[in-house]
C-alpha cells in the first residue's frame, strides 16, 4: 500500500505533465476558437475538444517511459506500480471529466456560447443524456485513451523496437483486410447505421470491454519486462 502511494505521490508531482499541459493546450484551442467565433454571424461548432483526450492517449505512452525504469529502480514492484498508475489516471480522468462537464453548462446556461455563440465545450451528441450519462461518456473515452497509449508503450517495454514493428504490421494487415472484406461485402453502411443507431453513452459502454483488455495485457506485459 505505502510503495502504491508512493508511485501516486510520483506522478501527482509531475504536475505539469498530468494536469497543466492538457489544459494549457485546450484552452489554447479555445481562445483561438472563441476569436474566430467573434467575427462570425453564425453559430460555430468545433472539434477543439479532442485534443484533450489526445493529450491522455500521449500520456499512456509516455509516462511508462518517463516513469516505469525510475520506479524499478528504486525497489518498487511491478504490480504496485501499475496499481499507482492507473489510479493516477482514473483520477486524472475523473477531475478533467467534472471540469468540461462544468464548462459545457456555463458555454449552454449561463453564457449562451460565450456570447459568439460558440460551441466548444458543448457538443451536441456527445452531450446528450443524463448529467451522469454525460459523466460517464468524458470519463470513459479519457481512460480508453490512456490505456490505449499505455498498452503500445508495454510493448516496447516487453519485445522492444522488433516488436512494436511486427504489432504495428500485424494492425496494419488486420486493419487492410478488414477495410477489404467491408468494401467487398458493401458492410459500411451497415456499420455506419449501428453507429448512427447508438447513443454516446451506448457507444462509451462499448469501449469498456477494450479499456480492461488494453489494462490486463499492459499489467502481464509490464510483469514481464526487463528495465
Amino acid at each position: 500500500m505505502n510503495q502504491m502511494t508512493g508511485i501516486l505521490k510520483m506522478h501527482y508531482k509531475d504536475k505539469w505533465f498530468w494536469l497543466f499541459m492538457p489544459w494549457i493546450i485546450l484552452l489554447s484551442s479555445f481562445l483561438v476558437n472563441l476569436v474566430i467565433a467573434f467575427f462570425l454571424q453564425e453559430p460555430m461548432y468545433t472539434g477543439g475538444l479532442v485534443s484533450i483526450f489526445i493529450y491522455m492517449f500521449v500520456i499512456g505512452i509516455i509516462i511508462l517511459v518517463q516513469t516505469f525504469p525510475f520506479a524499478l529502480g528504486l525497489s518498487l514492484r511491478r504490480t504496485d506500480y501499475f496499481i499507482g498508475t492507473s489510479l493516477m489516471a482514473v483520477l486524472t480522468s475523473a477531475g478533467f471529466s467534472l471540469l468540461l462537464f462544468l464548462l459545457s453548462i456555463v458555454e449552454t446556461k449561463l453564457t449562451s456560447g460565450w456570447g459568439v455563440q460558440l460551441h466548444y465545450f458543448h457538443i451536441p451528441y456527445l452531450n446528450d443524456g443524463t448529467v451522469l450519462e454525460q459523466l460517464w461518456i468524458y470519463f470513459m473515452i479519457m481512460l480508453h485513451m490512456f490505456y490505449w497509449g499505455f498498452v503500445i508503450s508495454s510493448i516496447f517495454r516487453r519485445f522492444g523496437r522488433s516488436g512494436l514493428f511486427i504489432f504495428a504490421a500485424v494492425m496494419f494487415i488486420l486493419y487492410s483486410v478488414a477495410g477489404l472484406l467491408m468494401t467487398y461485402y458493401q458492410w459500411w453502411g451497415d456499420l455506419f447505421n449501428w453507429f448512427a443507431s447508438h447513443t454516446a453513452f451506448e457507444l462509451a459502454l462499448w469501449t469498456m470491454p477494450l479499456t480492461v483488455l488494453y489494462a490486463l495485457l499492459s499489467f502481464w506485459m509490464l510483469r514481464k519486462s526487463t528495465v
